[in-house]
């Protein structure tokens, strides 16, 4: 959540135009609210409003500022309304100071009204405003930026970063305490930001920051600091090889779609990855430990469902899956030192997953496991091992192509792990890494072109239903999950996304004539689905159906478009190409009904707070 840019240029007098610019690149992690705070021959104009980036831009003119240093934000609302006061940057007590965070401030109640009782001038109901007024306090009491900085994070409590500084000082101060953070050295500015895309425009040399450490940023040069005592550390910047127009759209309507339609090749990028990397340190944690967890949110927890099925039949092994905050209370107490805690997470920052990370590694019971995104993040910096998804950036709010890599990783383990421990012989797990590897990307762009249409289509006849069931069995059971969660995330439907057979058990009631339920399924399991469809269409339901064709369905299948036809595949591959429709009607609906779906209402990309 929240994305913060802060720029030192040596010759830019426009800096306003580069932040705007570098920003719009983190538009995912927040749009509630955009602000700049521009230095301009000693004095700061700071112009924030509730909105875009753009819209935002066009009222206020923030692309005009002048300076040659400034931070920009992008916020996604936690502490206070989306309102223009809440707004970051934040000033001090005067307009001398300028800051702005990414991140969560536990203590945010207490420390405010402490501020206030010492006579700071609090302006906001934003604990962003905070980490300013804190590095504030401590100039007051040592006439220096460094420790003021340094000092300020020993009462800020939480997982934040921060970008700070002041209009009669030419450096600008940042430091990291949980949340993501990474900096960019350029030919004559040096740049610090939440995320690498809006580092790339300026610079592919970087400097990737860990928790607990500050940079001092000049027009010349980055220097990198312990915060616990002020120590200089030897980070030498490193080239990354991401492509700087992996973020651009390529001609889609909308990020969304782009990502759908570049999933046939993330099967082939992720295989080649997980083929030609030295997979003996993955395998062998899956392989020694007693129990493996799959901590995960979102998208990446339906992800994870679908891997506990591929685990369950190619390895023979248990995966116990749960939500990331979830995993405290109901399983911290259980792990040994022989646990295995497979931590998902695209970004590498979801703070729930980071909280397991740290539990683990403070406890020292267990091992841990990552899977994740972004190179460079916390995630891949401190778990045991990580598995990287190789999808490029996601820049779309809906997670589509990470989801789609994480099934495949779950697939490929739980093949390599079976021919270990004996559960597929050696041909058996040769066979599915060649269907997964060969079959699975043509069968992948076979889909977008077979169900494309077929979902624009089912798109306009769901408009005025505001409520509807996705219902998977077997396999397909986290598939379901998933299509529910784009329909809710997208197109503001209720949507709920359960076992197919748990329908009767109470949900069953919300049928009436016409009522839709999508029924997802394999060639596998069709037989069982069949059950449960009649149990919806004798109530005069509408059932719609996503799988391969099969005669034994098509009677249960009134409208012209409720047959969401996949290719013909090996039931193991099914659960892959079976999403695929799914985002695609809930692409397709969102855009009927007026919605941007790359940017749906009160949601971020990477979420960093508790």
């Amino acid at each position: 959540m929240c994305g913060i840019t802060g720029i030192v240029s040596r010759v830019r007098t426009d800096i306003g135009k580069i932040l705007v610019e570098c920003s719009s690149k983190l538009t995912y992690r927040g749009y509630d609210s955009v602000g700049v705070a521009a230095v301009h021959n000693g004095t700061v104009d700071l112009r924030k409003d509730v909105g875009t980036i753009d819209m935002v831009d066009q009222q206020l003119g923030l692309s005009k500022m002048k300076g040659d240093r400034g931070i920009a934000q992008l916020r996604w609302a936690t502490y206070g309304a989306p309102t223009r006061i809440n707004a970051q940057p934040h000033f001090g007590c005067t307009e001398v100071f300028f800051g702005a965070h990414n991140g969560n401030l536990h203590n945010y109640y207490e420390y405010r009204e402490h501020l206030i009782e010492t006579g700071h001038i609090v302006r906001s109901e934003n604990d962003g405003e905070l980490c300013v007024h804190a590095v504030d306090k401590y100039y007051e009491e040592t006439g220096n930026m460094f420790e003021a900085v340094r000092k300020s994070t020993r009462d800020l409590k939480g997982a934040f970063a921060y970008a700070v500084g002041r209009a009669d000082e030419p450096e600008i101060y940042a430091v990291k305490m949980g949340s993501s953070l990474v900096a960019g050295v350029a030919d004559t500015d040096t740049i610090v930001s939440s995320d690498l895309p809006s580092i790339l425009p300026l610079t592919n040399r970087v400097i990737y920051l860990q928790d607990g450490e500050m940079i001092v940023l000049t027009p010349d040069s980055i220097k990198v600091y312990r915060v616990e005592d002020g120590k200089l550390l030897d980070r030498k910047p490193e080239v990354s090889n991401v492509d700087a127009h992996a973020a651009e759209k390529g001609g889609y309507p909308h990020f969304m779609l782009k990502e759908i339609s570049e999933q046939p090749q993330v099967a082939r990028d992720v295989l080649g990855v997980l083929q030609d990397a030295k997979s003996e340190d993955w395998l062998r944690l899956l392989e020694d430990a007693e129990k493996h967890y799959l901590v995960a949110c979102g998208s990446s927890y339906n992800a994870g469902i679908v891997g506990t099925y591929y685990f369950n039949k190619l390895a023979g092994v248990p995966l116990i899956p749960t939500l990331g905050g979830q995993f405290g209370s109901m399983y911290a107490n259980t792990l040994t030192e022989e646990s295995l805690c497979i931590l998902v997470s695209q970004s590498g920052e979801t703070k729930d997953i980071l909280n397991v990370l740290n539990h683990v590694q403070e406890t020292g019971r267990g091992k841990t496991l990552g899977i994740l995104n972004v190179i460079g993040s916390t995630l891949m910096f401190n778990a045991n091992s990580f598995i990287p998804m190789a999808c490029g950036y996601e820049v779309s709010v809906p997670a589509t192509k990470t989801y789609f890599s994480q099934t495949i990783i779950f697939a490929y383990l739980a093949t390599k792990l079976g021919e270990r421990n004996g559960n597929l012989d050696p041909s058996e797990a040769k066979s599915v890494i060649k269907m997964l590897k060969e079959q699975l990307p043509y069968l992948a762009q076979q889909t977008i072109d077979k169900t494309g249409i077929l979902a624009k289509n089912l798109a306009t006849t769901l408009m005025d239903a505001p409520d509807l069931y996705c219902l998977g069995y077997g396999f397909t059971d986290g598939v379901a999950r998933e299509g529910a969660l784009k329909i809710k995330e997208i197109c503001y439907n209720h949507c709920e996304g359960m076992y197919s057979s748990e329908f009767k058990h109470g949900p069953l009631s919300i049928v009436t004539e016409d009522y839709p339920v999508i029924f997802v399924t394999t060639t596998e399991d069709s037989w069982m689905v069949i059950n449960h469809i009649n149990e919806v269409a004798c109530r005069g339901g509408r059932t719609i159906v996503v799988g391969e064709k099969e005669d034994k369905l098509q009677p249960y299948v009134q409208g012209k478009f409720d047959y969401l036809e996949v290719p013909k595949s090996n039931v193991l591959l099914n659960p892959l190409v079976d999403v695929i429709p799914l985002q695609l009607l809930s692409y397709y609906l969102s855009v009927d009904k007026g919605i941007n779906p790359d940017l749906p209402r009160n949601l971020s990309k990477t979420l960093t707070v508790d």
